[in-house]
């Protein structure tokens, strides 16, 4: 059951090989001329941008350096338009935001670290985007539906993030590229750290699922189709014995221990690849997932999300829009992706040097084999991350056994998906 719940909340293969296939250049020219042309009348819109917390002062840096980029460069191209930009810590956004509202001086665009919009939808901090049919053609298509809400485009990607591994070049010549050499690595001494958040580890629990279902065989296979979750606990106790391989709830001791030697490979995101390249200089390697029996692993793409506020006027509204979609036209997407060589572009126009850009073309692998959920499957996700930790203690901690614990996180699964 939990198997075909996570079925259902992926928005399913995100072929990246044809997002970054061409378009017609009759298109892109319409695109950007509409992006570009000067706004007539005078007017100041405010922007409000969500940092996370604990992540690398480098790639904090870099984001909001990125973003003034294109803020400047928006303002040259329409200077009749002002734009106010702050930026908040993911852990006061929504006290920011009510803080704000209740005052009537609510932010007219905000650039999220996540595509987590239906919390801010129900306080009703932000409202729907339309987006005419051209317009429409600067975000591939196969992208929208997960943006969508009760036929409601909710926000705007703008870059892609996918879960990755990096590990330290010195410690390790070759990283595991299936999952049982992950064991044997920690096995032979290389000290391992995985994020043990659910979220972060359901690349574990939809690569064991799948992998059990693909190799149907009697008895053996029937009781797994019943607790799907029993391969996936069964793996976390058996690594966790594992003295090198440890689980960790902090992002930043992941990323703190590879770059001190602490770790030899981590699971990362392509979020903390600036930081790590400055930290750790040509020590840092990056590599995919450890792929399963049925194929790679699945990791959850994080997309950086444009929602706009609700209490804008018509005009504000209408600059906020067009300087989302400067951001995800042709040229803008190429130079960010290039700037920062660790996401993926929204935009099906672009073309990128993967055959000699190794870092981007594992990138574009990775977010290949990735899955990007849509928002109602990112809000129940989110519900059940508390409810999930307690499990994943008992199991990881050895204090219950992983057939024990197995029919209670499959009921838990199967609760969310009957909300």
């Amino acid at each position: 059951m939990g198997g075909r719940f996570f079925k259902f909340l992926a928005i399913g293969w995100l072929p990246l090989l044809g997002l970054l296939a061409g378009c017609e250049a009759p298109l892109a020219k319409q695109i950007f001329q509409n992006a570009s042309q000067s706004a007539g009348m005078g007017s100041t819109i405010s922007l409000l941008v969500e940092t996370k917390v604990g992540s690398d002062p480098s790639d904090q840096k870099l984001n909001k350096l990125v973003v003034e980029q294109e803020v400047d460069l928006f303002q040259r191209f329409n200077p009749g338009v002002k734009i106010d930009v702050r930026f908040v810590p993911n852990d006061q956004l929504i006290k920011q935001l009510n803080f704000q509202y209740s005052r009537g001086l609510a932010p007219d665009l905000i650039l999220l670290a996540t595509n987590n919009l239906l919390p801010l939808w129900r306080q009703g901090l932000i409202k729907p985007v339309e987006l005419k049919p051209f317009e429409e053609k600067s975000v591939r298509a196969a992208l929208l539906p997960a943006f969508t809400y009760k036929e409601q485009l909710l926000g705007i990607p703008v870059l892609i993030y996918p879960q990755i591994a990096c590990y330290n070049r010195s410690r390790l010549k070759d990283p595991p590229a299936k999952i049982d050499q992950l064991i044997k690595l920690g096995q032979a001494g290389y000290p391992i750290g995985i994020s043990g958040s659910f979220e972060s580890l359901r690349w574990l629990y939809t690569g064991f699922d799948d992998s059990a279902r693909a190799n149907i065989s009697g008895k053996q296979s029937n009781e797994l189709f019943k607790s799907p979750s029993l391969p996936f606990l069964t793996w976390l106790r058996l690594a966790n014995l594992q003295p090198s391989i440890s689980f960790e709830s902090d992002q930043q001791l992941l990323r703190d221990g590879l770059v001190s030697g602490e770790f030899s490979w981590i699971t990362c995101s392509g979020a903390w690849l600036q930081g790590l390249q400055k930290r750790m200089g040509s020590k840092l390697g990056i590599a995919l997932l450890p792929s399963f029996p049925a194929g790679s692993a699945q990791g959850l793409l994080n997309a950086r999300t444009w929602a706009f506020g609700s209490q804008s006027s018509s005009i504000q509204y209408e600059y906020a829009k067009r300087f989302a979609l400067f951001s995800v036209n042709i040229v803008q997407q190429r130079n960010m992706i290039l700037r920062l060589r660790s996401a993926m572009p929204v935009n099906p126009g672009i073309s990128l040097p993967l055959k000699t850009d190794s870092t981007l073309a594992l990138i574009v692998e990775a977010g290949s084999s990735g899955r990007l959920l849509n928002l109602q499957n990112i809000d129940l996700l989110n519900a059940i991350e508390p409810k999930t930790k307690p499990y994943l203690d008992l199991v990881l901690s050895g204090d219950q056994s992983p057939q024990a614990i197995a029919p209670r996180f499959d009921s838990l699964l199967k609760q969310t998906e009957s909300r």
